[in-house]
């Protein structure tokens, strides 16, 4: 039986809760193949759910080691956070998720590269001869964890082959440690959501393995826009702004995941006030990125030049029902949606206001008054919480002075805009093209 059906039989048997069965076979599975650590993770488990609990802390530990030499950070972190919760004080694993930060952090700028002291010598050397499967009770356990304890000696991965851990890099060591310790780690199967397109959402996610599939609602069915790999992080930007997903992250295999909900940013930032920071800079940054490869008004620029042009903006967070533009006023500048909803609506002469659209992710709203000095004739303001990237109203002149190309869309979305309404209300009734909603144009 090879490595891949040992796996399968003993998760097979953690499904029935035989737990004893599944770790003679995962512990056999490591004993053959000792870089197979997804295997030593899994007997950790059931070294655990039979209360083995120091044996375990030791197995997952062995575990976190391995992985680490091999520079998988994030598995890594899983198999020490799993063990922290087992034994929360284990000064063995913080130095090791000590070691993953120092790794994690070697290329990021600014930051001194710590050389990562040497693991502790191994008790176990691993040399066990037996066929494990055969075994059970207090003979399986103690020849186990000679298996599971040992180390892993494999060589060690080229450390410049897989990029600095994004987010958690970030951190400082000991924020970053805390946060490991609270953080949520979690099993999803194939076809389980991990985040619903609209359903409210306090959390960010980091898959740590696994695959998972993104998809969103398009006239009434849902349609793939990509898949996500170990390393992806997902759920910041609702993090951030408190909007709702939009849209639908789900397993496509055995999939594992980092939890990192408001709550333990918020019991992490009572002892480093700078996380919150980190968060949302973080994020800002996350939002650029998309805004830069999926907005209409950037297409117009090389790709080179995009990064200088949104820098021009600065960030602002709306809440729910906050105005950008006031119906009557100037627009103090142009707004960028980046995560949310803008709505557009304008007072009705017979009473009440008329709801004339939404503005959503890479729309902009406050060009025409910009550019013709014109007031608004409606008022924009948040549906819900919405993250915008604002350039105010000099600002706005000096960009469209500096690159002709932004001037010439923003005319050209103007005009369509205003010949759009002009055919679809009666001539009095012709509004401001920059409170206008249509639908994106086609690529």
């Amino acid at each position: 039986m090879n490595e891949s059906s040992l796996r399968e039989l003993g998760m097979d048997l953690i499904e029935e809760r035989q737990f004893e069965r599944a770790l003679a076979v995962f512990a056999e599975a490591v004993r053959r193949v000792p870089a197979d650590h997804r295997s030593r993770m899994l007997a950790a488990r059931c070294l655990a759910e039979l209360g083995e609990r120091e044996r375990a802390v030791t197995a997952y530990h062995a575990c976190a080691e391995g992985l680490l030499r091999r520079d998988y950070l994030l598995s890594a972190m899983a198999a020490c956070k799993l063990a922290l919760d087992l034994a929360p004080n284990e000064r063995r694993l913080k130095e090791t998720l000590f070691r993953v930060h120092s790794r994690a952090v070697r290329n990021a700028p600014g930051r001194a590269v710590v050389p990562p002291p040497l693991p502790p010598e191994t008790l176990y050397d691993g040399k066990v001869e037996t066929d494990l499967m055969g075994l059970q009770g207090e003979e399986l356990s103690s020849r186990a964890i000679e298996v599971l304890a040992a180390t892993d000696p494999g060589g060690a991965a080229d450390p410049n082959s897989r990029p600095p851990l994004p987010l958690f890099a970030e951190l400082d060591r000991d924020a970053f440690v805390d946060l490991v310790r609270l953080m949520a780690w979690r099993r999803v199967k194939p076809e389980e959501a991990v985040s619903r397109e609209g359903e409210p959402a306090d959390s960010l996610y980091v898959l740590v393995a696994g695959k998972a599939e993104v998809t969103r609602q398009m006239e009434g069915e849902a349609r793939t826009l990509g898949f996500l790999g170990g390393g992806s992080i997902f759920g910041e930007i609702a993090l951030l702004t408190g909007a709702p997903p939009t849209a639908t992250v789900s397993a496509v295999s055995d999939t594992e995941v980092f939890e990192i909900r408001r709550e333990h940013l918020n019991a992490v930032a009572k002892s480093h006030p700078a996380v919150p920071q980190v968060l949302a800079d973080f994020a800002q940054q996350r939002m650029a990125r998309n805004l830069m490869a999926t907005s209409p008004m950037f297409q117009t620029m090389p790709e080179s030049e995009r990064g200088a042009l949104l820098r021009r903006f600065t960030f602002r967070a709306l809440q729910a029902r906050e105005k950008v533009l006031v119906e009557g006023e100037h627009s103090p500048g142009l707004f960028l949606v980046l995560a949310g909803e803008l709505v557009v609506q304008k007072e009705d002469p017979a009473g009440g206001v008329v709801t004339l659209g939404m503005l959503r992710e890479g729309e902009v709203a406050g060009e025409i008054s910009l550019l013709t000095g014109l007031r608004a004739t409606a008022t924009v303001a948040a549906a819900r919480k919405t993250a915008a990237a604002f350039l105010e109203r000099a600002a706005f002149h000096e960009l469209v002075t500096a690159v002709p190309d932004i001037r010439t869309y923003l005319e050209q979305l103007s005009d369509r805009r205003l010949k759009q309404i002009g055919e679809a209300l009666r001539p009095a009734e012709i509004i401001d093209a920059d409170e206008l909603v249509l639908e994106p144009e086609a690529a």
